[in-house]
């Protein structure tokens, strides 16, 4: 299909590019050979033709860029981190979360109880720390069915990142947090934005899960 959709981009360009050629070589001929518009009768209709043709070109161009773009949300309250936290997790029917310390899982309940609500439901929940996680907060996750993997690093990743539906072939979303409120920043990727990156996140998640196992 994506070749299909390929060749047709070319032909609709070849033709706006040989309309375009044409209505030039008819503004030559007026202009050299001092002709009236009445001696071209469709030379309006070919000058409108192109002008739709290039408004359709830059659209067609932008839609096509748009899709290849992550999606960008930055934060100013951290309030608004944690609500994205929760509808981000419940979009999946699989969560891998990667976190330092897991400090934002205390200050939300509202998100702590989502998370424990569908490790009950049957969401594939996993959690992985450099370090051990207090009780107060992995107990009840764990009881409800989430899976920790402390990988035990002297020096742990920077990386905080969260993988949805990461088993599921071309469905998968990531969400990747950078810097400090107020200028917490999330960058959002799937399979058109960032299959690479979302490749490599993988990778990250395989590693670390062989580094608890080897702890």
């Amino acid at each position: 299909m994506q070749n299909v959709l390929k060749h047709a981009i070319y032909i609709f360009l070849a033709i706006s590019a040989a309309t375009a050629f044409i209505v030039l070589g008819a503004l030559i001929y007026l202009w050299t050979n001092d002709a009236q518009i009445k001696d071209l009768p469709y030379l309006g209709g070919l000058i409108s033709a192109v002008i739709f043709e290039v408004i359709g070109v830059v659209i067609l161009f932008v839609k096509k860029g748009l899709k290849y773009l992550p999606e960008v949300e930055i934060n100013k309250e951290e309030g608004e981190t944690l609500e994205f936290m929760k509808r981000f997790i419940k979009s999946g029917s699989s969560v891998t979360i990667v976190s330092n310390r897991l400090a934002w899982l205390r200050k939300s309940a509202p998100i702590k109880d989502a998370i424990i609500q569908m490790a009950k439901d049957g969401t594939s929940l996993e959690i992985i720390t450099p370090s051990e996680v207090a009780d107060d907060i992995k107990k009840p996750l764990v009881d409800a069915g989430v899976i920790f993997y402390v990988t035990k690093e002297k020096v742990p990743p920077d990386a905080r990142f969260t993988l949805v539906d990461g088993s599921r072939s071309g469905a998968e979303k990531l969400a990747i947090a950078r810097g400090s409120h107020p200028e917490h920043e999330i960058t959002i990727f799937d399979n058109n934005s960032g299959p690479q990156i979302i490749a490599m996140a993988k990778d990250i998640i395989r590693k670390s899960k062989e580094l608890s196992r080897a702890a």
